[in-house]
């Protein structure tokens, strides 16, 4: 589809889960899907199991982009490297961009062992910095700092999120958040914008009290807590959410999302 402004950007939620899977959700990997190409954000496990659903060529995948080094979120790297690796086409390249350096070592150690290193031509790292982070096809990304970390009194660990441009089209993925939902992003919302983010370390209540007060166009729901789960957790979710002046969603996994 199409805006006034600009071509929509389509957000795949894979895998919508907080910190472990459920029975439901898998954990967190969101996908920003493009005929040129195709961005991941996060890459919790199964990643390439939920592409390979979904009939994502891994030959699309250009760049991985890690808002933090929780398992959660980084657990699917091992396999998707693995399938990159054994089922190459010609002219693939994926850059997987980390928050902290010694996950750079921490990912090649483990396709050493299982003898799956992918040649350097094929797979590049680099570690994140606040900025922009990406500018390729029309689709420009920007690391947001956030503050994570601090839930587990790691002051000082990097954790991001990241703006996602296009013609028309703005989002903000937070990533985790602090508890009290003190990092949100909100002054990437001087002018408006979707939003993706996640619904677990924090009361919705006041997630609700600051987001009603930003030009969000959209709001779409992952890294889902088990509160949200089940038919009674999604209706409180949407009786919650419902205070909210624009479209909100709770996401699963496999959904789809224009922005």
């Amino acid at each position: 589809g199409r805006r006034e402004e600009g071509i929509m950007m389509k957000f795949v939620t894979l895998g919508t889960s907080h910190g472990d899977p459920t029975r439901e959700r898998f954990n967190t990997s969101t996908l920003l899907d493009a005929e040129e190409c195709g961005i991941l954000f996060d890459a919790g496990a199964p990643v390439n199991a939920l592409l390979i659903r979904r009939g994502v060529p891994f030959g699309r995948l250009r760049h991985l982009f890690v808002t933090h080094m929780h398992e959660d979120h980084i657990g699917g790297i091992p396999g998707l490297l693995k399938s990159f690796v054994k089922y190459p086409v010609p002219g693939q390249r994926l850059t997987v961009h980390l928050p902290e350096e010694a996950g750079i070592e921490a990912i090649l150690g483990f396709l050493r062992a299982t003898h799956r290193m992918p040649p350097e031509e094929w797979v590049g790292f680099d570690v994140l910095s606040p900025g922009a982070v990406y500018r390729e096809n029309g689709v420009t990304v920007r690391a947001v700092p956030t503050r994570h970390m601090e839930n587990e009194g790691l002051s000082g660990v990097p954790s991001f999120g990241f703006c996602i441009e296009s013609e028309g089209s703005r989002v903000i993925y937070t990533g985790d958040l602090r508890f009290d939902f003190a990092d949100f992003p909100r002054g990437e919302f001087k002018q408006p914008a979707g939003c993706i983010c996640e619904c677990t370390h924090f009361p919705l209540e006041r997630a609700v009290e600051v987001l009603g007060a930003l030009p969000v166009r959209k709001l779409v729901c992952t890294h889902v807590a088990d509160r949200w789960h089940g038919g009674g957790g999604e209706a409180e979710f949407r009786r919650l959410a419902s205070a909210l002046p624009f479209p909100v969603a709770l996401a699963h996994d496999g959904d789809e999302f224009l922005f």
